[in-house]
């Protein structure tokens, strides 16, 4: 009975408190971008729900978003599509890779209630065809929202694409319903053990 009852706790303890910890790029659907900037006027397909839509061509036509000429700085913020635990950043900067596009930025990350969980310090980015991947050396947990705030540009905002890498947050039940998953798998194991 007693390995029974130790045998039930390991089973429990492992399906509640196991996370996986294969990271998945967080990119495309996962991410909801909006921004209060103003939108450039020449191209005006170059949108603000570009920024994640999965292209990376440097090619006309041009894909990604770009902000109004004036708009050299701004916030853009990213929402994502569950809470996840983010290890990294990648930049595609610049549409057409034409030295123009974003030269330093942070990011501050918030979670589903709204507060704040840390903030890179001062990030620079270069014009370039592949992404720029930005390790941040811990992991964020928990982030619901990534505000991108963009420090400087060149010319102006201009951003190909961009995705995060991490994993999903794994959700620790509440203690009633820990128990009662308990209480049932013990009521499992005692009516199995007396039919035999």
């Amino acid at each position: 009975m007693r390995n029974a009852m130790l045998l039930t706790a390991l089973i429990v303890l492992g399906m509640f408190y196991t996370t996986s910890s294969r990271a998945t790029l967080i990119e495309t659907t996962a991410i909801t971008a909006s921004t209060t900037l103003g939108q450039f006027a020449q191209a005006p397909y170059l949108t603000i729900d570009k920024l994640n839509d999965g292209v990376i061509s440097d090619n006309p036509p041009f894909n990604g978003y770009a902000s109004g000429l004036a708009d050299t700085s701004g916030l853009i913020t990213l929402s994502l599509d569950q809470a996840y635990d983010l290890t990294s950043f990648s930049l595609w900067n610049d549409i057409n890779v034409n030295n123009e596009g974003v030269r330093t930025f942070s990011l501050n990350f918030i979670d589903s209630e709204g507060f704040s969980l840390g903030t890179t310090g001062v990030l620079n980015a270069v014009s370039q065809f592949d992404a720029q991947v930005y390790d941040f050396g811990q992991a964020f947990v928990g982030v619901k929202t990534v505000e991108l705030n963009v420090l400087s540009s060149r010319v102006q905002i201009e951003i190909r694409e961009l995705a995060f890498n991490g994993s999903a947050t794994f959700a620790v039940p509440e203690p009633g319903t820990l128990l009662m998953f308990c209480a049932g798998m013990l009521g499992l194991v005692r009516f199995t053990r007396r039919r035999l």
